[in-house]
Parts: C-alpha cells; sequence; structure tokens
C-alpha cells in the first residue's frame, strides 16, 4: 500500500507502473518488469481507478467484458470460456446484462476488477478503488481483492488514503512524501514508524492507535499490528480496571432557527420505476451540519439534486428560510453552494490562481492580485497557483472546490463526499474551514461514506436506506446502535465502553 499526503505523487508513481497511463515523462531512471529489461510487457499489468464511472466503455457487463478479449483477438469459444469463469468466479451473473445505470457503485466497481482480471494479469494497480464506496461495499471489495491476491498469485499495489480498512489485507506499507519514498516497511513496523511522526499519526487506524497510544506495545511486546477488532477487545476486557470513558464527541446543542424544510418528497425517474426517494421528510438548523449516510444507489446524491433544484420532485415541497424554493429565482442560487462528486465540473479558469480570483468577483468586491495572494496563503494553494486545476491530483480538486464554496460564503452548503481523495491531514484541515464556515451561521448537508469523518465533525447523522431517511441524530447517539455502520473503536470497545467512537474517548484512569 502507497501512502502520502493528498497531492504528494502516489497516483502519478503508480501510473508510471502502466505508461500507456502516465502523465508527463520520466526524466530519468528505469522500469522494470519481471527481470527483463529488454521487454518490459505492460499488457501483464492491469489498472484501475477510483472513477468508479469513468472506466466502462460499453452499456452492459456482458459487453465490456466481450470488448476487452476481442480487443486482443480471442476466438468466439474462448470469449464465451472466459465471461463463464470470470462471472461465476466474482458471483456477477445475474448483473451480466444490465445497464450501467442500473448498477450500483459497488456493482460497477467489482465489474471493473473482473475486466482487468479477465486478461490474467500479474500484477493489479488500485488507485483508491473504494473512495466512492460505502463502508460494507469497500470491505467486500477489499476481501475481493485479497482472494484474488491468495488465489491468483497476483501482485497487488494499493493507493489508499485511509488505512481503516486496507490495512488488515497488505503486506508492506510505502510513504511517499513530496514525490520521494521516506519509509518502505513491512506494516507491522510501519505502523509503529508512523506512531513516532507526529506528521503521519492520524493515518494510524483507531485501533492500532488506542494500542500504541495507551502504550500497550509495551505490555504485550509479541502482538502485530494490524490489530483485528476482537483483539483490542480482548486486550481492553483485561486494561478494563484502568480506563474510562471520556467523551470527545459530543457538543453543546444549542436551538437554533429552521433554515431548511424538506416535507413529503417522492421522486422516480420513470413513470413505472419504483420510487427513488419515499416520502421524505426533515429540517435543518442554521449554522448546524448534518451527515448522510447510506449504502451505493439509495437515492442519496439524487436527494441533493431534488434540493438543490437539479431534478424536480414528483410532489412534496422544499423550503428555504420559509420560502417555497419554486417560487425563487436568482435569489435560490446566491443562498446555496453545491460541491459535486466529480469537483471538476466546476472549474472555469487555466489556474489555480484565476479560479480563486474569478470567485472572489462573483463577490461584488474589488479584487485585486493582492487579495487574491492573501486568499491564495489562507487557503494554502500557493504552490499550485499556476497549475491548471485539472492538473491537480483529486483530493486537491476537492479542496479547491470546496475553497470556491467558502469564498462565495453561501447560507446554505451541499457537498457531496468531501472527503473524497483527502489524506488525514487535509480532513482535519477541512474540516477546520468548515467549523469556521458554521461559526459565522452557516449551514452544511453532505452526503458520505466516511464513518469517522462524520463522527468527529458532524452535529447530526443520518441512515438513508431503499429512498427512506432515517432521523436525523447525534453521533453520540447514533452509531452506539449500529453495528456496520459505527467507527471501529465502537466495534472494538462497545462490551465496555458503548459510548466510545475515537480512540481518544478512552482513556486511562488518573490513579
Amino acid at each position: 500500500m502507497i501512502i502520502g499526503q493528498t497531492g504528494s505523487g502516489k497516483s502519478t508513481l503508480l501510473r508510471q507502473l502502466k505508461p500507456e497511463l502516465a502523465l508527463g515523462k520520466p526524466t530519468n531512471g528505469k522500469l522494470t518488469l519481471f527481470d527483463d529489461d529488454e521487454n518490459n510487457d505492460f499488457s501483464r499489468v492491469a489498472y484501475i481507478s477510483q472513477f468508479v464511472d469513468n472506466q466502462m466503455v460499453t452499456e452492459t457487463a456482458r459487453d465490456e467484458f466481450h470488448f476487452v478479449l476481442e480487443n486482443i483477438g480471442a476466438s468466439p469459444e474462448m470469449i464465451h470460456s472466459k465471461i463463464a469463469e470470470i462471472a461465476t468466479y466474482f458471483d456477477i451473473v445475474d448483473l451480466l446484462d444490465l445497464k450501467e445505470e442500473e448498477l450500483s457503485g459497488g456493482q460497477k466497481q467489482i465489474i471493473n476488477l473482473a475486466s482487468a482480471l479477465i486478461l490474467n494479469p500479474e500484477i493489479l494497480l488500485l488507485d483508491e478503488p473504494t473512495s466512492q464506496l460505502d463502508p460494507i461495499t469497500a470491505e467486500k471489495f477489499f476481501r475481493m481483492v485479497e482472494k484474488i491476491n491468495s488465489d491468483l498469485n497476483i501482485t497487488v499495489v494499493l493507493v489508499e488514503h485511509s488505512l481503516e480498512q486496507a490495512v488488515y489485507y497488505v503486506n508492506r506499507i510505502i510513504l511517499i512524501e513530496a514525490g520521494q519514498i521516506q519509509l518502505d516497511q513491512p506494516t507491522d513496523q510501519a505502523l509503529r514508524s508512523l506512531f513516532q511522526d507526529p506528521e503521519y499519526q492520524a493515518y494510524i487506524p483507531q485501533t492500532d492507535r488506542l494500542f500504541l497510544e495507551q502504550q500497550w506495545d509495551q505490555i504485550f511486546p509479541t502482538l502485530k499490528l494490524p490489530l483485528s477488532n476482537r483483539r483490542l477487545s480482548e486486550l481492553i476486557s483485561q486494561q478494563n480496571e484502568y480506563l474510562h470513558y471520556q467523551d470527545h464527541i459530543s457538543k453543546e446543542r444549542v436551538g437554533s432557527e429552521i433554515v431548511l424544510q424538506v416535507k413529503r418528497i417522492n421522486f422516480r425517474f420513470e413513470f413505472n420505476m419504483p420510487n427513488i426517494l419515499d416520502d421524505i421528510n426533515f429540517q435543518v438548523e442554521k449554522g448546524k451540519s448534518y451527515a448522510i449516510l447510506g449504502p451505493n444507489g439509495v437515492g442519496k446524491t439524487t436527494l441533493l439534486k431534488i434540493l438543490t433544484k437539479q431534478l424536480e420532485a414528483l410532489n412534496g415541497s422544499v423550503l428555504i428560510e420559509g420560502q417555497n424554493v419554486k417560487k425563487m429565482g436568482q435569489e435560490f442560487f446566491d443562498k446555496l453552494f453545491v460541491l459535486p462528486q466529480n469537483p471538476s465540473l466546476l472549474f472555469i479558469s487555466d489556474t489555480v490562481k484565476d479560479e480563486i480570483s474569478y470567485q472572489l468577483e462573483q463577490t461584488d468586491q474589488p479584487v485585486s492580485q493582492e487579495l487574491v495572494q492573501q486568499y491564495l496563503q489562507k487557503y494554502q494553494l500557493e504552490n499550485i497557483q499556476d497549475v491548471s486545476p485539472y492538473d491537480i491530483s483529486g483530493g486537491q480538486q476537492e479542496y479547491l472546490a470546496l475553497v470556491i464554496g467558502l469564498i462565495k460564503d453561501p447560507l446554505l452548503l451541499f457537498l457531496d463526499e468531501p472527503t473524497k481523495g483527502l489524506d488525514p491531514n487535509m480532513k482535519r484541515k477541512v474540516a477546520s474551514l468548515l467549523v469556521s464556515y458554521q461559526q459565522n451561521g452557516g449551514t452544511i448537508i453532505a452526503n458520505t461514506h466516511d464513518v469517522l469523518f462524520s463522527t468527529q465533525y458532524f452535529d447530526f447523522v443520518s441512515l438513508m436506506f431503499d429512498g427512506r431517511l432515517g432521523k436525523f441524530e447525534p453521533p453520540i447517539e447514533f452509531f452506539p446502535n449500529k453495528y456496520f455502520y459505527t467507527t471501529e473503536i465502537n466495534k472494538a470497545s462497545r462490551d465496555y465502553f458503548p459510548k466510545a467512537l475515537v480512540w481518544e474517548d478512552i482513556v486511562k484512569n488518573e490513579s
């Protein structure tokens, strides 16, 4: 697994291992595959991107497999045999003839994985393959990759920002910093090395962070990291008398005015299809933040599009500050900002600096080069100010798009997967910006698969499933009642500290 800060060069390095995908050209150095300096066969290397929707080039999985195999001149008999084998191995026989729009994000990524493996590669490159998947689907994906790794002896090189799930499946961790490898160690040793560097402690999975923070490595020196939840639960049981729970999540709840009301919203794409949204009702308080969790394909993005007038509901109403949005003109768009799943859709300028300049001009204030530089410094964008926004990393695009929204300073901020592509330290930076925005009266509604981020930084959380939206609850009330949509610390410690959600919640007794 390759980790590192957003924009450090992880994806750039991964693409160099599949040269036809590489951006730019190597200035020096050499890439050798399978100890053959003369005949590097890159057809033996497969690649899967983080962008789930950008990889299928045909309408169905069956057509996708046909397309891949026909390109290598496979006979009809071989094509039939290969598709039968791969569909059975991945248990996707029932998905073969479904159109792409009928597939969930997780199903698409499994099909992308199957398409990559149908050519029998020996190296599999994965660039944040679960960044757009819900946590349960992401775990299933990693288990499938682990099975491929062990059953077929395929080498896997994985770029990830979050170690919470992926760390259990890797043998080695490589840390890249500013384009250079700073660490290359077996997983256990790497996690301990990261803990010694304050800059990278946030990368460590919550279960291992608790183990190291409590200095249990001195009591149990033979234990190897990462720790399973069951093993951590056993340790907590043994050390329980020396520990107590201390809440680090709950926030003071002060009543506030209602800024958004959603009443009886229903929606479906076609007349004879079931509802995508089914009787959605909720209200939002000014200055609060709301996170919506749920599996891929349950309607979270569709709901955001209804709320922001990108789609029109079958019935029901949406009110902002008591006014029906259907009766609002330009005033409606002045009051909100939408960060879509693909942030590059927002960019219109040639450089990052020009994007900031353009957004400042929309605020009707005099814009000077000095003011633009102040904002670039404020948001720490100076080092990429002259780069095209389309050429920066996915995480940097996500961050830049959020900055553009914050410059607008809207009444409501709608975020669709706001932490996608962000390293743990960048997530903290984003959280700080969002908290500041809230303190100035801003209100946030976000779709997210990031359970840990929603635990730490949102005021209210809800779960969406089957077109229905559950009740919004504070994290301390929402997560302890869940078995899968909760944090790893909560899973491991709930027998002793049922409200513990993050490693900081479990602390040593003072005496």
